[in-house]
């Protein structure tokens, strides 16, 4: 596994039950674009992928499991572990973790969040 997708695994399985992140922001945790990352974890298991969603919180409309036999609706998921997810599919922007919260869960960096 490369350094960039071992970073990328470490901040996702770090993310706590109840938050989530963007595809801009794991995006910008390893230097680059939301569209590989996006494809990546459509192909590849990686953990908390599911808690990967599109900046205004909304589930991608290409998101597929990487294992085809998985079904759950991914905002079921989300919804089990905590994650408010309102009327029009959007899970809280409150419940959101920023890229500078990611490094830190990753531990390439300390977050400069108060």
């Amino acid at each position: 596994m490369n350094a960039l997708r071992e970073v990328m695994n470490q901040a996702l399985a770090a993310i706590p039950a109840g938050r989530w992140t963007t595809y801009g922001d794991v995006a910008a945790l390893i230097g680059s674009h939301p569209v590989p990352v996006g494809n990546r974890l459509a192909s590849y298991s990686a953990p908390n992928a599911h808690g990967v969603l599109q900046a205004e919180g909304t589930v991608a409309p290409s998101f597929r499991w990487p294992d085809p036999g998985k079904t759950d609706d991914p905002l079921d998921v989300l919804r089990a572990e905590g994650v408010l997810i309102d009327a029009h599919g959007r899970a809280a922007a409150s419940q959101r973790l920023t890229v500078d919260e990611l490094a830190a869960l990753a531990g390439t960096f300390e977050s400069t969040d108060s």
